[in-house]
């Protein structure tokens, strides 16, 4: 991310392979992963713009390491497995003429059931796979348009008003037919997710940019111990004056509701990375079924990248029952 190195891992499972959903790489199943940089001559430049709080916003827009990117369309449903690579800006993405398009997975993989929706917003680190109709000879342009959050600081100096380009399609004149959408995706409707019911355990993050519970990241101590097998709610609360967002090592959770409300179908699936607005309460469910090592932490942490490196981080062990978080690592050197 730092140096324009990006990647994904893309990964199958019984689910995938037997539903008629677009599947043949580089075809009709595109990975998009979205970066924005600035060059100055042959260089990155990583400087940070004035007054921008969230980190580097880039001047241009690359998707698989490439400026102005297009792709070629022969079917009539294409799978764009999206990655927002970035290291602090989010992206709301849509089609420049508005068309929907089918949510059908998140971070973790597969929804239920796929989603009929015009934007979905990924904040550094989030994914989201969507299947897009296209018709014959046309193009069309996949956008990031602005927040649907974001306070007036950020609309302003964050990129929460920016809207450009991201990818284009274009449609050959003749399209191979591509099967509809399936009505149903992954097999078990909870996805194997645990439920609130299930806590044993709850912890509260607060998270500020000076650190998570008024905490900098320090390397010679362990935040959190956590039971294998066990399920925890994680509140986490953002009380400070611009959007994180949170990301857990291990584990993939569920989101419960944002603000007390159950949360908007892109926040349904199984995920790992969550944005928490300015002012916003976001509960999670998660289930630590992990190895256990008393001795080497998980972490947690912001995913934009400069409020990481100023110490928006923790670290947690997982445990088996009974047992307590071991020894701290020498780090020395490091």
């Amino acid at each position: 991310m730092r140096r324009g190195l990006a990647g994904m891992f893309l990964l199958d499972d019984e689910d995938s392979e037997r539903l008629k959903l677009p599947k043949t790489y580089g075809v009709d199943d595109l990975p998009v992963m979205v970066q924005d940089v600035t060059f100055d001559g042959a260089e990155f430049d990583h400087g940070h713009r004035i007054l921008a709080n969230s980190g580097f916003l880039g001047e241009r827009t690359m998707v698989n390491g490439t400026l102005d990117p297009y792709a070629e369309v022969r079917d009539e449903r294409v799978r764009l497995r999206l990655l927002n690579a970035s290291t602090a800006r989010i992206y709301t993405f849509g089609f420049a003429d508005d068309r929907p398009f089918a949510l059908v997975g998140t971070d973790g993989g597969l929804l239920p059931e796929p989603a009929s929706m015009d934007r979905v917003q990924l904040s550094p680190g989030e994914r989201a796979e969507i299947v897009v109709t296209v018709r014959p000879g046309e193009r069309t342009v996949l956008r990031s348009y602005p927040w649907r959050q974001g306070n007036g600081w950020e609309r302003r100096f964050d990129g929460g008003d920016d809207s450009f380009d991201v990818l284009q399609l274009r449609a050959a004149e003749r399209l191979r037919p591509s099967p509809a959408v399936p009505a149903r995706l992954a097999a078990d409707p909870g996805l194997g997710l645990p439920e609130a019911g299930d806590a044993v355990r709850a912890r509260h993050f607060e998270l500020r940019r000076s650190g998570i519970n008024g905490r900098p990241m320090a390397m010679d101590r362990i935040d959190q111990t956590v039971t294998r097998g066990t399920t925890e709610v994680w509140t986490l609360r953002n009380g400070g004056d611009m959007t994180h967002n949170f990301h857990v090592h291990d584990v993939q959770f569920r989101v419960l509701d944002v603000d007390g409300k159950r949360p908007e179908r892109a926040l349904r699936g199984r995920k790992d990375t969550v944005a928490v607005p300015t002012g916003s309460t976001v509960r999670i469910a998660l289930r630590f079924d992990g190895p256990p090592d008393p001795d080497i932490p998980y972490m947690y942490h912001c995913h934009l990248l400069s409020h990481e490196d100023l110490g928006m981080m923790g670290r947690f062990v997982v445990v088996e029952k009974g047992r307590r978080a071991g020894a701290v690592p020498d780090h020395a050197g490091h």
